[in-house]
């Protein structure tokens, strides 16, 4: 999958969800497999590790929406269905969704929770 030693910069702030299900192709419908979702999510952890983005790239089935394909949800985030688009402007889409995932994800972390019930402390 990955040439080189691949190291996880930190622990993932949260998953990027890609459904990789294929269908046998029995009924002639499309799959997010057949649309060339695996080797996106190849490429989406490739690029979250060369960008050093905390989250983790999450193979799995169908998430029912198979004709707007291949589909992915970044948890607590946004969902996108490619609608069997995988360009370069796509795949940017996509890393602009994680970094701002992450920007949010953090400052939530950093930001201690305020106590707006008893302000006169």
């Amino acid at each position: 999958m990955f040439e080189g030693n691949w190291v996880p910069t930190e622990k993932p702030l949260f998953m990027v969800r890609i459904c990789i299900n294929k269908r046998l192709n029995t009924d002639k419908l499309p799959s997010c497999g057949g649309r060339g979702s695996r080797g996106l999510a190849d490429l989406l952890e490739r690029m979250i590790l060369e960008q050093r983005i905390p989250a983790e790239v999450v193979r799995g089935p169908c998430m029912n929406n198979c004709l707007m394909g291949p589909n992915l949800k970044i948890q607590g985030g946004d969902f996108f269905s490619l609608n069997d688009d995988i360009s370069d402007d796509r795949i940017e889409e996509i890393i602009t969704a994680l970094k701002e995932e992450t920007l949010k994800r953090r400052a939530a972390v950093d930001s201690p929770p305020s106590n707006e019930s008893n302000p006169a402390k």
